[in-house]
């Protein structure tokens, strides 16, 4: 069994499809808002908060913990509910995870799904910028555009944790306007309506702090994956508005799995399975082979 807070939707006997989320720290509880209704009526939904998140037990600068822990803990989810194979579906972060996973554990993986996935944290955060650069250019603040632009194109070197984290300072100087770096068809904060309307506490939901903490500490997170691009049949979900997935992972990933496929969501951003819900769940089904 596991300690980690786990649900299981729908019928046993339905093709398993386990959600891998994103953030790092996100959490499941979005995704099953908007989709659990859809994709119960043809698959087993299997969701969970990682090690750390939300309504899992949290974690310390004590604990052990790291990248090959939360793989560990996906193989002891699938172990515990007795599945031999399933299809990973993984969303931003959830995709480095997938792709790490898949790779240690292939018999343990049918297919693969990524909704704007990232494989490489460095292309994702110059591709944010270049929406950032856009946004500071809206605002007026053409300075903080050129900075944008300036670590973009940057010469000098940078480990990938210090362009994160420079990255992570410029966007947040967006403050409200950084979500449109991420939503574009429903309400920009809709995420944080989300957390206000839940009845978790606000104390679960800081816990992705200290999550994200301790894997940009460890540093393994850093690691492209462009070069290690597993070989299961794939279907690669992108939002039309979104920065995350960039089109140089996507090659990457075309060039070396002959078995992909691309679907681009026309009105949606970082987050189609919210933007565009029911066309979500319908090309879910028509990849995995059940149901619409």
């Amino acid at each position: 069994m596991t300690d980690l807070f786990v649900e299981d939707f729908g019928e046993k006997s339905a093709p398993p499809l386990l959600y891998l989320h994103g953030g790092p720290g996100t959490g499941s509880y979005d995704f099953v808002l908007y989709q659990q209704d859809y994709l119960i009526e043809n698959v087993r939904l299997i969701t969970f908060d990682q090690r750390g998140v939300l309504r899992s037990p949290a974690i310390t600068d004590a604990d052990s913990f790291g990248i090959n822990r939360l793989i560990e803990d996906i193989e002891q989810i699938r172990k515990s509910l007795s599945i031999s194979k399933w299809t990973v579906l993984g969303h931003s972060f959830g995709g480095y995870l997938g792709v790490l996973y898949a790779n240690a554990y292939p018999s343990s993986v049918d297919k693969l799904i990524f909704e704007n996935g990232t494989f490489d944290l460095a292309s994702s955060a110059r591709s944010l910028l270049q929406g950032a650069a856009t946004e500071y250019a809206i605002l007026g603040n053409l300075d903080m555009s050129l900075a944008c632009m300036n670590l973009i194109f940057a010469t000098s070197k940078r480990s990938i944790s210090e362009l994160w984290s420079e990255f992570t300072d410029l966007t947040n100087g967006l403050g409200d306007h950084r979500n449109r770096l991420y939503v574009h068809s429903i309400k920009a904060n809709f995420f944080e309506d989300i957390v206000k309307r839940s009845s978790l506490s606000d104390e679960d939901w800081g816990k992705a702090g200290m999550h994200q903490k301790r894997l940009f500490e460890e540093g393994a997170i850093f690691q492209s994956l462009l070069t290690h691009i597993p070989n299961h049949p794939t279907l690669l979900l992108k939002g039309k508005f979104d920065y995350v997935m960039s089109l140089d992972q996507i090659h990457a990933y075309l060039h070396k799995n002959s078995h992909t496929e691309l679907i681009i969501f026309e009105n949606s951003g970082h987050f189609p399975h919210a933007e565009e819900a029911e066309k979500f769940s319908t090309e879910i089904y028509r990849f995995i082979g059940v149901g619409k």
